[in-house]
Order: C-alpha cells, then structure tokens, then sequence
C-alpha cells in the first residue's frame, strides 16, 4: 500500500508540473517588452546622436570596437546613405533579452556600429545587465550569425513587428 501511495503522489506531482508548465513559460507581457525597448532605445541614443566623446578614453575588449570606427560613423552622421534597425531579441533560454541597434551604410555595405543593452528577466521585470558595442568584423560577424539564427528560429514569433528589423540585417561580410 505504501508503494501505491507513493506512486500516485509521484504521478500527481507530475501532473501538475505538465499542467503549470505553460503558465511558468508564458511569453513576456508587453509592458516588458515596452520596458526593454524604452531603457535599450534610451541607453544608445547618445551613440546614434554622435555623442561618443566619453568613450575616447576606453579600454575596449579585444576585437570588439575602435573609436577611430565611431569617430567615422560622427563624421557621417546624417548621411541618407545610413540606415538604423532597432531589434529585441531572446536569448535561447529567454532569461535575458536584449535590443539591438545597429547603424548600417548601405552604399558601403558596411557596418558602422552594433549596440545591444542585455536585460535579466526575472519574474516578467526586466532589468539592465550588460552593455555591447561592436565595429570589428570578428564581433560583427558573431553578432550578425547569432541574428540570423533568431531570424530563422521560431523565437522571432515572440517579438512583435514593431521591435523587429522589417528582414534580417545584412551580412558584415562578403564570404
């Protein structure tokens, strides 16, 4: 009798995990999303505005960015020749999310910048983790390869069309 007790105790136990577990990964409420895409949008606008002067003097990671690269994209800044994209983004797991913005010149071909803010989401809260910022091609390509697998994967479905780049971004690469 013991066995028997314990063993609908275990199949009770895992009812109610198939039961709740579509309520403990429901998608992020908008309000969120709003939230990630207010406090990512408010975190670069300086940067798209050529505001770069407070990064003269940093220590960037290898192969990540140049301000000689920012310092180029100031002096072309209002060319009609750039354009902007703005995505959010899952991770695999969905713990964090991130936006992404990217200045791109399409006569060039050629990235100028990629800026992503990464947030924790935690309880359906998201909060300001990590900050990127991208102009080498080593990074760019790590960042345009991790994008083009969002765009193919079934996570993109999550996001709504006004956080997302109309198509996935080009390549910053010709291979």
């Amino acid at each position: 009798m013991t066995f028997n007790n314990l063993h609908i105790k275990i199949l009770t136990i895992l009812m109610l995990i198939f039961l709740l577990q579509p309520a403990l990964s429901q998608d992020l409420s908008k309000e969120t999303l709003e939230k990630i895409y207010d406090g990512g949008k408010s975190f670069t606008t300086p940067l798209k505005q050529g505001r770069i002067e407070s990064l003269k003097n940093a220590n960037p990671p290898k192969d990540t960015w140049l301000y000689s690269k920012l310092e180029e994209y100031k002096n072309q800044l209002g060319s009609d020749n750039i354009i902007y994209g703005e995505i959010l983004m899952p991770s695999a797991d969905e713990k964090f999310y991130s936006y992404n913005l990217f200045a791109y010149d399409k006569k060039k071909n050629f990235y100028y910048f990629v800026a992503i803010v990464s947030f924790e989401i935690i309880n359906n809260n998201a909060k300001m983790k990590n900050q990127y910022l991208f102009t080498e091609k080593k990074s760019l390509k790590n960042w345009w390869l991790k994008t083009f697998g969002f765009y193919e994967s079934k996570l993109i479905k999550k996001i709504p069309e006004k956080h997302l780049f109309k198509t996935c971004p080009p390549p910053p690469f010709k291979d």
